[in-house]
Order: C-alpha cells, then sequence, then structure tokens
C-alpha cells in the first residue's frame, strides 16, 4: 500500500513538472518573443508598476488619445468618422486581465516574468452600434469586431470596414438590360469578364473609363458605345444620379432614339452615375448572341422606369451644288435625305405600395437630319420666252399694249441706228414750232 501511494506522487510530480516545462502551455497568455522589453496593454508599456500605478498611466494614455485621435473607418465606397466619445474604457477589468495572465504560481518560481500584450477592454455607445448596423455596406458584427481589435490598441490607424458578403446582394434584380449583339463588337467578351461582379458601393461614383481602364487597347469604339447605351440604359430604370453622360448624336441599330451613350476614350467622354442607396451588384453575360447586364441589390421601397417622349420628325432640306460638268439642264442625286429626331427622356420613380409618384427629365436629344444632295449643271440653257397675258393691257385706248414686249424681258435688243434715222426724220419733218403730243398729234405755237 505504501509503495502504491509513493509510486502515485512520483507519478504525479513527474506529470506536474513535465506540463510546467512545456513551452506552450496555458499558464502563460499572448507571450511574445524576447525582443520585446517591456508588457503593455492597448499599446502602453507597463514596465514593473503596481496595479493601482497601472491604472492611472493606461487612464492618462487613454485621455490623450481621446483629445488627439480621430478615428475614421475605412473601405470601398466607405468613410464613417467616429467620434472618440463612444468608446467606453474598461480600466480595471484590463488591469486585473493582465495581472491575472502574468502572474506566477508557486510552482513556477524559477521561471521569468512573462512578456505579453493585450488590448484594453472596452464597450462601444449605443449610438454607434446604431449607426454601423444602419448602414447597409457594411458587416455589422465583423465591423464591431475590427474596431474593438483596433482601438483596444489605441491605435490611430484607419480602421477597416468589413463589407457584407456579396451573395446577400443578390435579394432582388432591380433593373437589367438586355440587347442584341447585332454588329461587330471587339473585345467584348474582355469587357463582359471585367466588369462581371463588380460591387457599386453606396456613394461611389462608377466611371465605365476607369473600370475598364486595365484593358482600354482590348476593345473598339463600337464596343465602348454598345456597353455604354446599355449602362445608360440600366441606370435609367434605377433612382442612382447621373453624373455624366454624352449622345452619340446619330440614332444607333441598337436600343432606341434617347437611350443610347458616346464613350470616347481620347475625349474623355464617360458614362458616370453615383449609387445612392444600398451596395449593388452587377451581373455581366453574354446569352447566345444577346448580351445581358443585370443590377442586383437589396429590396428598395421604390421602382424606376424611364419614358421617351415628345418624339418629333425632323425633315431634311434639299442642297444644290453645281458642276460645269455636266450638260445644260442635266443634274444628278448625290446623297438622298433621311429625317432626324427630336426626342426627351423622363425618369419616373414610383412607391411600391403607394400612390407616390415623381417624375424628371433626364435628357432631350437632337439627332439631326441627312440633307438630300442634289448635283445640276452651271451652264445656262437657251432661253425661251412666251407671251405674258398681263403684259398685253391696253388702258390707253390706243389699241397697242401699253408695256413694250421688249421692256418686259431683260433680253431687250439695241435699237438699230436705221430706228434711230427713221425717228431723227421724223422730227426734223415738223413745221417749226411744232412738237406731238401724249396722243400724238402735232401741236403748232403758230
Amino acid at each position: 500500500m505504501k509503495i502504491l501511494t509513493k509510486n502515485f506522487i512520483i507519478i504525479c510530480f513527474i506529470t506536474l513538472f513535465t506540463y510546467v516545462l512545456l513551452p506552450n502551455n496555458n499558464l502563460t497568455f499572448l507571450t511574445v518573443n524576447a525582443e520585446s522589453k517591456s508588457s503593455t496593454i492597448g499599446g502602453v508599456e507597463i514596465g514593473d508598476l503596481e496595479k493601482d500605478e497601472i491604472t492611472n498611466h493606461l487612464k492618462k494614455a487613454i485621455e490623450n488619445w481621446k483629445r488627439d485621435s480621430e478615428i475614421v473607418i475605412e473601405g470601398v465606397g466607405v468613410h464613417l468618422p467616429i467620434d472618440t466619445t463612444f468608446f467606453v474604457f474598461d480600466v480595471e477589468a484590463s488591469v486585473n486581465e493582465y495581472i491575472n495572465i502574468t502572474e506566477k504560481p508557486w510552482y513556477a518560481f524559477w521561471k521569468s516574468d512573462s512578456i505579453v500584450h493585450i488590448p484594453l477592454q472596452l464597450t462601444l455607445e449605443p449610438e454607434l452600434i446604431t449607426s454601423i448596423d444602419e448602414n447597409s455596406q457594411l458587416n455589422t458584427e465583423e465591423t464591431i469586431n475590427n474596431i474593438k481589435r483596433q482601438v483596444g490598441m489605441l491605435t490611430e490607424e484607419p480602421i477597416e470596414a468589413v463589407l457584407m458578403d456579396l451573395s446577400d446582394l443578390e435579394t432582388e434584380r432591380i433593373a437589367f438590360s438586355i440587347e442584341e449583339v447585332s454588329i461587330n463588337l471587339v473585345g467584348l467578351s474582355e469587357v463582359t469578364e471585367t466588369l462581371n461582379d463588380q460591387v457599386i458601393s453606396t456613394g461611389e461614383v462608377f466611371s465605365f473609363i476607369d473600370k475598364t481602364s486595365e484593358i482600354n487597347n482590348s476593345f473598339s469604339d463600337e464596343t465602348a458605345d454598345f456597353i455604354g447605351s446599355m449602362f445608360y440604359s440600366l441606370i435609367l430604370q434605377t433612382d442612382f444620379d447621373i453624373v455624366e453622360r454624352h449622345s452619340q448624336g446619330v440614332i444607333p441599330s441598337y436600343l432606341e432614339p434617347g437611350v443610347e451613350a458616346d464613350i470616347d476614350l481620347p475625349l474623355n467622354k464617360d458614362i458616370k452615375f453615383v449609387n445612392n442607396n444600398s451596395p449593388a451588384l452587377l451581373k455581366v453575360s453574354l446569352k447566345d448572341s444577346s448580351l445581358l447586364i443585370e443590377l442586383y441589390s437589396l429590396s428598395n421601397k421604390t421602382i424606376s422606369k424611364y419614358e421617351v417622349r415628345d418624339s418629333q420628325v425632323v425633315k431634311p432640306r434639299t442642297i444644290y451644288r453645281y458642276s460645269p460638268d455636266l450638260k445644260p439642264g442635266e443634274e444628278s442625286l448625290i446623297q438622298e435625305g433621311t429625317t432626324g429626331r427630336r426626342v426627351s427622356v423622363y425618369r419616373v420613380v414610383s412607391d411600391k405600395k403607394g400612390p407616390f409618384n415623381k417624375e424628371e427629365i433626364i435628357s432631350e436629344d437632337y439627332y439631326p437630319p441627312t440633307h438630300r444632295i442634289i448635283l445640276k449643271s452651271s451652264l445656262a440653257s437657251e432661253a425661251t420666252f412666251t407671251k405674258d397675258p398681263d403684259l398685253e393691257i391696253d388702258l390707253n385706248g390706243d389699241g397697242l399694249s401699253d408695256i413694250n414686249e421688249n421692256e418686259s424681258t431683260n433680253f431687250t435688243k439695241p435699237e438699230t441706228d436705221s430706228e434711230n434715222t427713221t425717228l431723227e426724220d421724223d422730227l426734223d419733218s415738223l413745221p417749226e414750232g411744232s412738237y406731238y403730243d401724249k396722243a400724238g398729234n402735232i401741236i403748232s405755237t403758230k
């Protein structure tokens, strides 16, 4: 019996001794390498201070940090400043945790003091938690954990925002645009792959040129115009603010007049818009011979659509050009005319459940007509003359037309010498002191 008891005691002692000597045991927490000179609480060095001294030292460090620090949560599309008064530090609990970790048991008297680094214990004011929870972009739980971890070390670095899982965004399709690819579009697959699964954060300005900057040499202008036009059609179905859009000035073979966009990289013509609501997820894909662009986001209380109104046809004019190469009277059609158009695009936003309805004009576009051009000969043809019955009027009753036919045309013949001579002879044959009156009678003064 004594032998068993003795053996049991020896086994227990050996087990305890071995446990204490293990390098990774639970008696020392947060042990760091030997390069650290002193333990820290919340990044504040403790040294050999006693409990009360540690408490006062930490309170002073927290006070200075709150006064001098500007804390902000940052991420893609997120910039949320935080007032330091929203952080409530529990200094007493932090000090007690430090003492519990660093206090050595009696059986480890030969071990050196552990060097540990622990964060300050803290809680967040309800106002801060509410503001984080109301931001639909943020994963509330993980963002709060990041705040506690970084603020617990009294850091002044921006706190990383943890965005919500992308899968949560695909709860509702709020808009889509689909169009058959009827023209040759170079680089369409590359652009599709680049834009697919893009997240448009709240407050983010989406720019087509910026999003495709890394592949801008792989697609053509026609491809950019086609996709840019589809984006314009897509955003018109939302309440996103349209920052920039340019018209092509001509009616393309896709979509309808007023719902198209011009993308020009050298001239920096872009399609830009701002997401004012919950984060949105883009889905861009090729379906058979059609391009499909979808926009997913959290459920919204309103629905949006666009309407093209006030369509006016603009008729072409006929323009004449002249050439000496054509025969007199000959003409040739150089260009056939086509009509132009004026349109206005409206966005209508309605409440899903109520009578609320708001509409705004988004754009007024003008597509000029193509004028008809005719080439005519610049050579004059022989003039033909016809009598004008209005000029055959006899008002003085002399039986002759009051207007000389030669005076009624620009092609007057000069009087011949014989006619001039006859007129002079008639004047010379009058008696001296006589003359003709207006009726042609001879009046004598003698």
